[in-house]
C-alpha cells in the first residue's frame, strides 16, 4: 500500500512538472521581467503562483534595469511563496520627493480561489531629520485590509487576511513614496519591497490525493468481486 501510494505521488508530480510554466529567475533584473512574463501565457512561476504583467515608472528614481528581482528565503516556496524587488535604494534627500510605482500580476497555480492572505514587507533607513517612506500595495480585486501601507521608522511589515474573499488571481501595485529631510543629510530611502502570498490549502498535493483514492477505490472494488 505504500509503494503503491508513493509511485502515484511520483507520477502525480512528475505530470505536473510537464505543464509547469518556467520558474522565476532568481536575481534577474526586473527589465528582462518586463520584457519576458508579458501575460498569462508567458507567466513565471514561483511555488504554487504565477506572476507576470510587470511594470514600473521610476519616478526620478532608479531605472527599471537597475532593479533585481528575487524569491524570499524565508518562506518554504510553496504555498507561502512571495517575491521580492531589490534596487540600489529608492532614495532621496534635501526635501526632494520621489513618487516610483511597481506592478505585476500574480495568480494560483491551479486556477482556484485559493490565495488567503498578502504581506508587505519593506527595508529601508532614514537618515537626519523630517523625511518618510512609505510603501502602499494596493489589490485589485479589493480585499479586506487593502490597501496595506508599511511606513519608516517604525513597523515594516504588515499582514492582512482574507479568508472570507478567497482569490484565484490579484493585480499589485506598490506606491513607492519618499520625501526627503531636512538638507541634503536628510535621506530617505528603501531598498527592498517584497510581496508575499499564502494559499488556504496545499492544492498541489490534491490531485495527487484525488487519483490515489479513486486508484485505491477500484482496488478494493476488483477485491470484493473476487472474494464474492
Amino acid at each position: 500500500m505504500r509503494h503503491l501510494l508513493f509511485v502515484l505521488a511520483l507520477a502525480g508530480i512528475a505530470a505536473s512538472a510537464g505543464w509547469a510554466n518556467p520558474l522565476c529567475v532568481p536575481g534577474g533584473s526586473l527589465q528582462s521581467y518586463i520584457d519576458t512574463y508579458t501575460d498569462l501565457t508567458s507567466a513565471c512561476q514561483i511555488g504554487d503562483k504565477l506572476f507576470w504583467g510587470f511594470s514600473l515608472n521610476p519616478g526620478g528614481g532608479p531605472s527599471a534595469t537597475a532593479v533585481l528581482v528575487n524569491i524570499p528565503g524565508n518562506l518554504d516556496g510553496v504555498t507561502e511563496v512571495g517575491i521580492t524587488f531589490n534596487s540600489g535604494g529608492w532614495a532621496v534627500s534635501s526635501s526632494n520627493v520621489i513618487d516610483a510605482f511597481l506592478g505585476y500580476s500574480v495568480a494560483t497555480l491551479s486556477g482556484q480561489p485559493l490565495i488567503e492572505d498578502a504581506t508587505l514587507t519593506i527595508v529601508g533607513t532614514l537618515a537626519g531629520t523630517g523625511g518618510s517612506a512609505t510603501v502602499i500595495e494596493t489589490l485589485t480585486p479589493a480585499v479586506a485590509g487593502s490597501p496595506i501601507t508599511d511606513t519608516l521608522p517604525g513597523n515594516a511589515s504588515n499582514n492582512v487576511n482574507f479568508l472570507s474573499t478567497l482569490q484565484t488571481s490579484m493585480v499589485v501595485s506598490n506606491e513607492i513614496h519618499l520625501v526627503g529631510g531636512l538638507g541634503f543629510a536628510g535621506l530617505s530611502h528603501v531598498s527592498i519591497v517584497e510581496n508575499d502570498f499564502s494559499e488556504a490549502i496545499p492544492e498541489p498535493l490534491a490531485p495527487v490525493l484525488a487519483g490515489s483514492g479513486l486508484l485505491l477505490l477500484g482496488a478494493g472494488i476488483r477485491k470484493r468481486v473476487r472474494l464474492d
